[in-house]
């Protein structure tokens, strides 16, 4: 890779990484988020599949500080090579989590096929299955605790329709640390979760819809950001 980031990446020859290289890649379907939210320097990747989003974002903030979180293990494995390098030099941490509304174990949805990389779906645990064919659900302020970031300055949400979940949750006072959110809604659940009533309650405006993607940010997010640090 050259553009829009450096490096060699790896892909799947069968399932959903070419398309998802055509859709981060080649069409850029975060750009509106890594230019309007201007000198990010702490983000957190939820649905981070193999790593090409925080890979993207790590070239428009070249000090960025990154948390992937994925719980495909197959993807998982891959992210965890793709994200190699910027993890050597301390600027990515990875987790094999799922963000949720609870804490909880979860275990794949038996509807969805497992090769479907880009459409691994969860749903709470209610059989005995073994630990390696579930996945940890976390609560964001569980996943902002792990970060060890004060705040976050972007916040990527890709996670197949459990933005429900996690905009669920009785605790949504998280979103106070939170400057910027970029967001793709699966099906109903945007209005599902109520996120554009969310939003406006900690003070986010919707400034982007392109693609399949929702850009939500805070005003003057620097002087908040700074106000909370100190």
């Amino acid at each position: 890779m050259k553009y829009p980031f450096s490096g060699k990446i790896e892909l799947r020859e069968t399932g959903s990484d070419f398309a998802t290289f055509q859709e981060i890649v080649v069409d850029e379907v975060y750009r509106d988020a890594a230019s309007k939210v201007t000198g990010f320097q702490t983000v957190i990747d939820l649905g981070a599949n193999i790593g090409l989003a925080s890979l993207y974002f790590s070239h428009f903030s070249r000090s960025c500080r990154i948390l992937s979180i994925e719980p495909n293990p197959g993807s998982y494995e891959i992210l965890l090579r793709n994200m190699r390098t910027l993890s050597r030099c301390g600027r990515c941490r990875t987790l094999r989590a799922a963000a949720w509304g609870t804490h909880v174990r979860l275990s794949p949805d038996p509807h969805v096929s497992l090769n479907r990389f880009s459409a691994y779906r969860l749903h709470e645990s209610t059989q005995d299955l073994r630990r390696e064919m579930t996945v940890q659900g976390f609560t964001m302020p569980e996943i902002l605790d792990y970060s060890r970031f004060d705040t976050v300055d972007l916040l990527k949400i890709d996670i197949e329709g459990a933005e429900t979940e996690l905009f669920r949750g009785r605790d949504l006072d998280w979103l106070s640390r939170v400057g910027s959110i970029a967001i793709e809604f699966h099906g109903s659940s945007r209005k599902a979760c109520g996120f554009d009533d969310i939003m406006k309650t900690y003070e986010f405006e919707i400034c982007s819809e392109k693609w399949h993607t929702v850009l939500a940010r805070k005003q003057n997010w620097g002087f908040r950001r700074a106000a909370q640090q100190s």
